[in-house]
């Protein structure tokens, strides 16, 4: 049993699928648990283990899946025994278990839109950077695993269908990087409108400023436009494919991670 456990861990990390590994790390009273049970719950709604069952499970179950916690989270539970800031479940045990909930393998999503060389470089540097990596080209040669080895997905499709392959959130992030600026202001397009975290096109100065203007001028939303990381990533004078990455990937972990001071764009609107 316990071997099977962890073997579904091992099983989440290798396929690069978000899980969340749910903890009793305080039982206090009568209750279904007892310190250190332990249940894994995936992403695709399975749960594995036990953390006492009944109620209680299924609560904290169904908010894993509601939160998908992106940070180590202690939750309370009151079954009976009344607790300052405990959910309560409605169970008379006469008792409360504390919940440690720690998420595995659960990065930001990262859709990357352009499989080239530097799309090569950022799906796997931002790997390693704990983003989940989806690599988005309408070419299969560019779309492929053997290209992308440590992107979660890759995906071939034409980019005029992005718009319902993509699970828009408030934790996404979007680079638009593709083989044609026509491609690039597809994809803009379709993004517009939509929830993200981050959302950054690759582009000389020029080029972007030319796509904003034409966007004003079908009366696009300015803030909208101003919230374009583009030309993407910090100038620090990038010129290959890995440098690009760099300055991209650096930009990204500054939005994830709060940093506001840092100047984060080269937008013409700004």
């Amino acid at each position: 049993m316990v071997h099977s456990f962890f073997q579904k861990i091992a099983s989440a990390e290798e396929k690069k699928e978000p899980a969340w590994l749910a903890v009793v790390i305080g039982a206090e009273g009568s209750t279904p648990a007892r310190i250190g049970m332990k249940m894994l719950v995936c992403s695709d709604g399975s749960s594995h283990g036990t953390i006492g069952g009944g109620e209680i499970e299924r609560r904290a179950t169904e908010r894993i899946r509601k939160e998908k916690p992106s940070q180590a989270a202690r939750w309370r539970f009151d079954l009976g025994f009344p607790l300052g800031g405990a959910e309560k479940t409605g169970m008379i045990c006469g008792g409360y278990l504390e919940v440690l909930v720690d998420p595995l393998f659960t990065g930001n999503p990262l859709y990357i839109f352009g499989g080239g060389h530097c799309g090569m470089a950022l799906s796997g540097m931002a790997a390693l950077c704990g983003f989940q990596v989806t690599v988005v080209d309408d070419r299969a040669e560019w779309a492929s695993p053997e290209k992308h080895p440590q992107a979660r997905e890759c995906v071939c499709v034409p980019f005029t269908e992005i718009a319902a392959r993509v699970p828009f959130s408030p934790e996404l992030f979007l680079v638009l990087m593709t083989h044609g600026h026509a491609h690039d202001e597809i994809v803009l397009r379709q993004c517009f409108g939509r929830e993200y975290r981050y959302l950054g096109m690759l582009g000389s100065v020029r080029k972007v400023r030319t796509l904003l203007d034409g966007l004003l001028r079908e009366n696009a939303d300015p803030e909208r436009l101003r919230g374009l990381y583009s030309p993407v990533g910090f100038d620090i004078g990038s010129c290959t494919p890995a440098e690009i990455a760099v300055s991209i990937l650096a930009q990204m972990i500054a939005v994830r991670n709060g940093r506001q001071a840092i100047p984060f764009s080269s937008n013409p609107l700004l």
